[in-house]
Formats: structure tokens, sequence, C-alpha cells
């Protein structure tokens, strides 16, 4: 651990920057591996409330839809 912790201060790292980045490089050959594993609606609602967003009803009017009463004759042609 003396040997890791001279190389880390000869390269201007910190022990938790390496840690951090061996974290990432586990979880990359981990996935890399296995595949990823299939979400669940458990861990969906564990990152909403993370990020404490709320969840919004559809909008019952499509943004897709155009009138096209509004629009120009070139995008008309876009949309047949």
């Amino acid at each position: 651990m003396i040997k890791l912790e001279k190389a880390l201060k000869n390269l201007g790292l910190t022990k938790s920057f390496y840690d951090e980045l061996k974290a990432e490089l586990d979880t990359e050959k981990l996935v890399a591996e296995n595949g990823l594993i299939a979400s669940t609606k458990e861990d969906v609602t564990d990152e909403v409330n993370q990020l404490d967003a709320e969840i919004e009803k559809a909008d019952e009017n499509d943004e897709s839809e155009v009138d096209m009463k509004y629009i120009s004759p070139t995008m008309k042609g876009v949309y047949k």
C-alpha cells in the first residue's frame, strides 16, 4: 500500500481519486463480462426520488399532431 501511495503522490493524484477510478473500471469490467441488469420499477422509482422529479401525466394534445392550416405549403409536403 505504501508503494501505491508513493506512486500516486509522484503522479499528483489522491487516494480518493484512485479509488473512484478503480470503482469505475471494476464496474465497466463487470458490465462487459455480465451485461447490464434489466432495471425494475423499484430502480426507476428510486432514481425519480433521488432526482426530486415529478412524474407528469401524458399530455392529451400530442405535440406531433400538426394543424395543417397553419403551416406553409412546403412543410405540408413533408407531412404528406
